[in-house]
């Protein structure tokens, strides 16, 4: 027997290096499993997604000829609680509202819309990691031959936030000599930081109140990103903590020559130069 491709659905994240999202499991809902029984379909999964194919005949047409839209209803499972820390939503799935996906108003267009639906609405089986659900439309013009099977796909954008660092040095040495430099040139847009005294964020900053408790003998500043950062499953290297030296004509000296990135979820790293003395 030969099976030929229905359609293929693809999770695609600017996040990850090569754009292939693992974070998600599939599972047809127990309407669509009969769909997919009914007409002798196999779904197989794949990293980032699925493909279901089809029996088919040796002109390419399925065995049992397919119902004119067809809706399969798969349910869209996280994998990874991390992926709401790097991912831009415009809000997170809760209680009775998840995510729906769905090429249901434009059934050419590969790439899925975005809608909310109700959990409740669907009747989906009680589960945990539920994030949304995703409806395929399937033409029955595409249903005749089966040389090119229909492919979908659901994108994810990157959270974009400004990086945050706290630096903790010695009140014996100049802070003001301290920088935060990007020293990448290959790098299409430098990333720049705006340094600020201790003195000028410590009445509103509460993280600046709690450092001080906890490192008395330290002198504090803040070094913020003047724009918002793109979050990249690989770390973006050759962000300097350089600091100037008192005499003229001196180079700058590198304390530490890759600052560790800000964590996902909030943007903040504290950098402890005491120990680099």
């Amino acid at each position: 027997m030969h099976y030929k491709q229905l359609f293929e659905l693809r999770i695609i994240h600017e996040y990850y290096q090569n754009q292939i999202c693992p974070d998600f499991r599939l599972e047809p809902t127990a309407e669509c499993q009969h769909i997919l029984s009914g007409y002798r379909l196999i779904m197989k999964n794949q990293v980032n997604g699925i493909v279901v194919i089809a029996p088919v005949d040796s002109e390419s047409k399925p065995w049992i000829e397919l119902a004119e839209n067809l809706q399969f209803s798969f349910i869209l499972k996280l994998k990874n609680e991390e992926f709401i820390d790097f991912t831009e939503l415009d809000w997170k799935p809760v209680n009775n509202v998840i995510y729906q996906f769905t090429n249901k108003n434009h059934i050419e267009v590969s790439d899925l819309e975005t809608n909310k639906t109700k959990f409740s609405d669907r009747k989906l089986p009680k589960g945990k990691n539920i994030f949304g659900i995703v409806d395929i439309y399937h033409s029955s013009s595409k249903s005749q031959l089966l040389d090119s099977g229909g492919e979908y796909k659901i994108t994810f954008k990157a959270k974009k936030q400004r990086w945050y660092y706290y630096l903790l040095a010695d009140r014996e040495i100049n802070g003001d000599e301290f920088l935060i430099k990007d020293k990448d040139t290959t790098r299409k847009t430098e990333i720049k930081f705006t340094r600020f005294a201790s003195t000028e964020a410590e009445k509103t900053d509460s993280i600046f109140s709690r450092l001080q408790q906890q490192f008395p003998q330290a002198q504090q500043y803040l070094f913020i990103s003047d724009s918002e950062i793109a979050c990249q499953q690989v770390g973006i290297k050759n962000i300097q903590l350089l600091k100037n030296k008192k005499s003229e004509n001196s180079n700058s000296v590198v304390w530490i020559e890759h600052l560790p990135n800000p964590p996902n979820y909030n943007g903040i790293q504290v950098i402890n130069a005491l120990k680099y003395l």
